[in-house]
């Protein structure tokens, strides 16, 4: 039979087993009701979980592709656009990866340009040398400057600007577009290094433009008409892509300018790539890819978090005492701290608690006040109850001072400094005896398989004598006790 642990006997429990009646216990583990109320709310929040997983799983299917797939008919897709440029007789063609070996002149558009590697980012460039045309949407700097095209994204944003600001005819004949994004492109510091013509338009250009056509050779960008495969090809960096997504294609000239930059040559290649390449140049890690106000906001979190700690914080005081959770006999508490003391072989503690507590029962039998000693405890002035002690025990002062404090007696808590009260705590603390040796710890046991645990050794007999000083301590004190209470 085992005992149910979450009950604790009383100490009166072993008397009433004896006496015939049932143990009395007191339970401190938590009550049926209140397990059964946690399993339920436990359970409750599991089922709303499970129902939110599994709405997430059959949604998943059904959410219309990837932002920007020509074959999502959702306000994020680019359907429309790719009926439209079918019907003008454009081939249009998905991928997840840039098609290579096309002799024919076509144009290329690629989302994300930063997952792709420095020899992909070189072949589209020799691509536009080659005649095709190149629109990469949302080229940052470090697709930039692996292109060095003469162009680098501004830090300025121009805003929504609908108007073309430009000669690019394209972008004259569609008007006003509202380009919206993070992005924007400027004229590169070294000027141009590549033998490209840029025109930029949309925006405040060319200090911040959100459309940027590049032409090799420095031919004009906007001398070819929409539709002349015959043409040279061109780079087209644009900042956001959004005007081309279904809901925004009928909104202002946003068709016309994606028609007169997606429709020169008869082959369209559609490229999302999914994944980034092992060796992508925009290698960002996830903390850089937060915008920066995401990271000032942390950080004043951070300092907010610890204001607020420092604010309600407080340090670790003393014990503070608390009712037991049941009641422990005064026997079985001294019992258990005796226990503990003797586990950890505590003689020197077991010496100083018997002597305090002597110390404090004896000053209160003879009248002395308590104040607080060097250790915070409550103490009685050391010579006054020695004194006192001796005078009322009749024994000699150096015998008083050297059961209730040893070697290392204390100086009186009152005692002023001076020649005199020196020459006085000298003349009283003469005569008492040294300090005692260290307690020797005991040596282990042999554990051979001849070893006899019950033969006593030389060790062992050393090992018993600090206990046998500390228990002859202990009568002496009582004897003390019993003299100075007349018991």
């Amino acid at each position: 039979m085992t005992a149910n642990p979450n009950t604790t006997p009383t100490s009166g429990g072993a008397a009433a087993s004896a006496g015939g009646s049932g143990p009395t216990s007191v339970r401190t583990g938590p009550r049926p009701a209140v397990l059964r109320r946690g399993l339920a709310i436990g359970a409750v929040v599991a089922a709303f979980v499970l129902v939110f997983l599994l709405l997430a799983v059959f949604t998943a299917g059904t959410s219309g592709g990837e932002p920007f797939d020509v074959r999502s008919a959702r306000p994020h897709g680019t359907r429309a656009l790719a009926e439209i440029l079918r019907a003008r007789g454009v081939s249009v063609t998905p991928a997840e990866t840039v098609p290579v070996g096309h002799r024919s002149a076509g144009t290329v558009v690629v989302f994300q340009p930063g997952r792709l590697d420095r020899d992909t980012l070189a072949g589209l460039l020799g691509q536009v040398w080659q005649g095709s045309d190149v629109v990469l949407v949302g080229a940052d700097d470090a697709v930039l400057d692996v292109l060095d095209v003469g162009v680098r994204a501004a830090d300025e944003n121009p805003g929504g600007g609908a108007a073309p600001r430009c000669a690019l005819s394209e972008a004259t004949v569609a008007g006003t577009v509202s380009l919206t994004g993070s992005l924007a492109y400027t004229r590169a510091a070294g000027g141009d290094r590549s033998g490209m013509r840029a025109e930029f338009c949309y925006g405040e250009p060319p200090t911040a433009a959100r459309l940027a056509v590049l032409t090799p050779g420095g031919a004009a960008a906007g001398g070819a008409t929409p539709g002349e495969a015959g043409d040279g090809g061109r780079l087209v960096l644009i900042g956001s892509a959004r005007f081309l997504t279904n809901g925004d294609l009928d909104d202002g000239g946003g068709a016309a300018l994606a028609l007169g930059l997606l429709a020169r040559h008869d082959t369209l290649a559609w490229v999302t790539p999914t994944a980034a390449s092992h060796d992508a140049v925009d290698t960002r890690g996830p903390f850089e890819l937060l915008p920066g106000g995401v990271r000032w906001g942390v950080l004043q979190l951070a300092v907010v978090v610890v204001l607020l700690g420092l604010w309600r914080g407080r340090r670790l005081g003393p014990p503070v005492a608390e009712p037991l959770a049941v009641v422990v006999r005064a026997a079985e508490s001294v019992e258990g701290h005796g226990r503990l003391y003797a586990a950890a072989r505590a003689r020197d503690r077991s010496a100083d608690v018997l002597r305090a507590g002597l110390r404090v029962r004896l000053a209160e039998r003879v009248g002395l006040p308590l104040r607080t000693g060097p250790t915070g405890a409550p103490e009685p002035d050391p010579v006054a109850l020695v004194a006192a002690v001796a005078r009322q025990s009749g024994r000699s002062p150096s015998d008083i001072g050297s059961l209730l404090y040893g070697s290392g007696m204390l100086a009186p808590i009152d005692a002023r400094p001076g020649p005199f009260g020196r020459a006085v705590d000298q003349a009283r603390s003469r005569g008492l005896p040294p300090e005692p040796p260290a307690w020797p710890r005991p040596s282990a046991q042999p554990a051979g398989p001849g070893a006899n645990p019950t033969r006593s050794t030389g060790l062992d007999r050393a090992s018993d004598q600090p206990d046998r000083a500390l228990m002859a301590l202990a009568r002496a004190l009582d004897d003390l006790d019993r003299q100075v209470g007349g018991r």
